[in-house]
């Protein structure tokens, strides 16, 4: 399987302005830094980026402050639309944030990541199980 990196930031709500960036990999490797220039090194060596929401939250920033240039070679794996179509049981799919039942804990795009990589997983295990019509189905959608 090729190599998916799995990342979250956490943005400034009025100015978009990136404040903190979390990443891994499927080889564990560890990255929690607000720079840009070393999330490009982080992340160089992956044709996958993986996250919850990325499509419409945290790509779209990193597109502003990175260019669409640094980021055009990557595909990118939202959770949140695998898991809508892998789980439709569940009454809504956002990230189980344990740490956040702590109201004095700030937003950890770290662990974030870690839960994304966590859910695709069980997604990945889900599509494996799911009859071949319907994965065919699937990917016509996400395509």
């Amino acid at each position: 399987m090729p190599r998916i990196t799995f990342l979250d930031t956490e943005v400034q709500p009025h100015t978009g302005k990136i404040l903190d960036i979390g990443a891994t990999n499927d080889e564990d490797a560890v990255f929690h830094s607000p720079s840009l220039n070393d999330l490009t090194a982080f992340i160089s060596s992956t044709p996958f980026i993986c996250g919850h929401n990325i499509i419409d939250h945290d790509r779209v920033h990193l597109e502003k402050w990175m260019g669409q240039e640094k980021l055009s070679h990557f595909q990118f794996i939202d959770t949140l639309f695998l898991s809508a179509l892998l789980f439709p049981e569940k009454p809504y799919h956002k990230l189980v944030k344990d740490d956040k039942l702590d109201p004095d804990n700030l937003n950890n795009p770290f662990s974030d990541a870690t839960k994304a990589k966590e859910l695709f997983y069980d997604e990945l295990e889900k599509f494996t199980q799911t009859d071949p019509l319907l994965q065919q189905i699937y990917l016509k959608l996400l395509g």
